[in-house]
């Protein structure tokens, strides 16, 4: 399988601003191409391919001092993802999905990393030294890492993210081993909510963390605090930044508590039942009775990811069924009847039964997939490389 390792850059001074200034370059060469698609198109009448503006790299780098610092490869990807960027547009735009809009130029907010696409770490443009420090190229001395724990399989690419201001490396590696489990016996169907982040039909819970939701509040007094600041200042630019950190902070509090609940999930049982959830319909929807940012911060998309590659790696199934009614539906006698959002209890109108509106819901979901017609997840269909 594929998998993804994130680690984490400790660069001196003056290698934070080479690469800053890496970043910077490469960014230029972004908003420099498609600028020169525009100005093509509405000439010509048709866009230039990347094919026809990697043939100009040799001109940009004669042209160039800073490019002389960064490895090859790595402007020919800048290259290919706006092409990627383009190729997603016009295809969205014949089948009017509204997927993707058209390309954008990039402020240094919106470019946040550059790609050694053949990068083993011995060679490719970064190289792992014995001690654990990193050679970039382009970057003088050596860089420290933090690794946390080895990274396994093959390394096939190597990413360079700028976050909030620190550096982190991402190893994408390939034949990553498997890590089965033994067999516990045990089933559960989750449902996914957002007071309780998920309910088992055998009546685990779990909630978000308290950490979560203090981290949020102060997000939210810093981006009231945002509005009283002259734009264009140092206090707001100071002020941005900080921000930034908290969002930060918010996602590795959420991430953490995910993978920690997945590993738990995949520990205890050997099939896990859950609600094949259409997220982006729902946020695109009108009229919903959940505010559309609850269900993004819920992050239920990401978590469903990362119980998906933990039960991979694990030899579980995840077993995806049908999510429409399983919360109207009576768990015991089958009844539909429409329950509005507020109502925490499950009262059914025919066999009288009173049960947590989750609880039923999860019953429903695990008695679903255990159908002959239920749907299974199909690991063909993951992403290539998710993050470990």
């Amino acid at each position: 399988m594929n998998l993804c390792f994130k680690y984490r850059l400790y660069p001196t001074p003056i290698q934070c601003e080479t690469l800053n200034e890496m970043f910077k370059f490469c960014r230029f060469v972004y908003n420099s191409a498609l600028e020169e698609r525009i100005s093509f198109y509405k000439k010509y009448g048709k866009s230039l391919s990347y094919y026809q503006q990697a043939g100009e790299l040799i001109e940009v780098k004669s042209s160039f001092s800073e490019s002389e610092s960064l490895h090859s490869q790595t402007l020919q990807q800048v290259l290919k993802q706006l092409d990627s960027a383009y190729v997603n547009f016009f295809r969205n735009t014949k089948t009017k999905s509204g997927k993707a809009g058209f390309p954008r130029f990039k402020n240094e907010d919106r470019f946040r990393s550059i790609l050694f696409p053949q990068c083993n770490l011995k060679t490719g443009g970064v190289k792992r030294l014995p001690e654990g420090k990193l050679e970039i190229k382009g970057v003088p001395g050596e860089v420290k890492a933090i690794w946390h724990r080895p990274f396994q399989g093959r390394c096939k690419q190597v990413r360079i993210v700028k976050s909030s201001g620190n550096f982190y490396i991402i190893l994408m590696c390939t034949e990553v081993p498997q890590e089965p489990r033994p067999k516990t016996g045990k089933e559960i169907g989750i449902d996914l909510g957002i007071e309780t982040f998920i309910y088992g039909d055998d009546g685990t819970t779990f909630h978000h963390p308290k950490p979560y939701k203090t981290a949020k509040e102060k997000l939210a007094y810093k981006q009231r605090k945002l509005q009283t600041k002259q734009r264009g200042s140092n206090n707001r630019k100071k002020l941005k930044h900080r921000i930034a950190k908290q969002y930060e902070k918010i996602t590795n509090i959420r991430k953490d508590f995910q993978h920690k609940v997945a590993k738990q999930l995949v520990d205890k049982y050997d099939k896990i039942y859950i609600e094949n959830l259409n997220i982006k319909k729902m946020l695109e929807s009108k009229g919903f009775a959940v505010s559309k940012s609850n269900i993004s911060e819920a992050s239920w998309g990401n978590f469903v990811n990362i119980l998906e590659y933990k039960a991979e790696r694990a030899g579980i199934l995840v077993i995806k069924v049908d999510a429409a009614r399983t919360s109207q539906t009576c768990s015991q006698c089958g009844n539909i009847r429409k329950i509005l959002l507020k109502e925490r209890e499950y009262k059914c109108e025919v066999c009288e039964l009173r049960i947590s509106r989750d609880l039923n819901a999860a019953i429903n979901i695990h008695g679903r997939g255990t159908r002959p017609d239920k749907k299974s997840f199909s690991f063909s269909e993951a992403p290539p490389f998710r993050e470990g």
